[in-house]
């Protein structure tokens, strides 16, 4: 009889922690990737993001533009979406040096970063460590836009499968000919 009542006892306590591990792996294998799209790009987020509108006033310029975000928390790990416009650029400001300043204006120590092309849009992509958090940037600057996407967590975010998937899923649409 108390042999019984142990061993129920220890299947209740061995199916609790089955329905647990469950709850802790499911947002890993359910997670719902969201399609964010507008006329002139497309990314792919990993779950309903929220969306929000910044006023941000452009340093050279003092134009105020509307920087429209969308992001998505998952524990610990937040990903980062932004289109900014720039209507007014400096005449001396190339879009090359434009993704510099944005790398350079970035909190923390520089651990990696690379040039290459979006959708034939300058792009770069750079990770930087600040107080045992790491934040991986891809920037991407196409006519008067800039797009960052940004994923900011612990060690090994800038690698992971999401992140990774989060920034190749990027892309411009095809320009239209005049």
């Amino acid at each position: 009889m108390a042999l019984s009542r142990t061993l129920r006892a220890l299947c209740l306590v061995l199916a609790g922690s089955l329905a647990l591990v469950a709850v802790i792996a499911s947002p890993v294998s359910a997670q719902q990737w969201t399609v964010v799209s507008e006329g002139k790009f497309k990314v792919e987020m990993p779950g309903p993001p929220e969306q929000s509108v910044q006023e941000v006033t452009v340093n050279g310029t003092g134009e105020v533009v509307e920087q429209i975000e969308w992001t998505v928390t998952l524990g610990a790990t937040e990903y980062f979406f932004s289109r900014t416009p720039y209507r007014k650029m400096p005449a001396d400001l190339t879009p090359a040096q434009m993704l510099l300043n944005s790398r350079d204006g970035r909190p923390g120590h520089l651990l990696a970063d690379r040039a290459f092309t979006v959708s034939g849009a300058p792009a770069r992509e750079y990770v930087h460590e600040e107080d045992g958090w790491i934040l991986a940037t891809r920037a991407i600057y196409a006519g008067d836009t800039l797009y960052q996407l940004i994923v900011v967590g612990k060690a090994g975010v800038q690698t992971a499968p999401a992140t990774r998937r989060f920034f190749e899923s990027f892309t411009l649409a095809a320009r239209q000919a005049p």
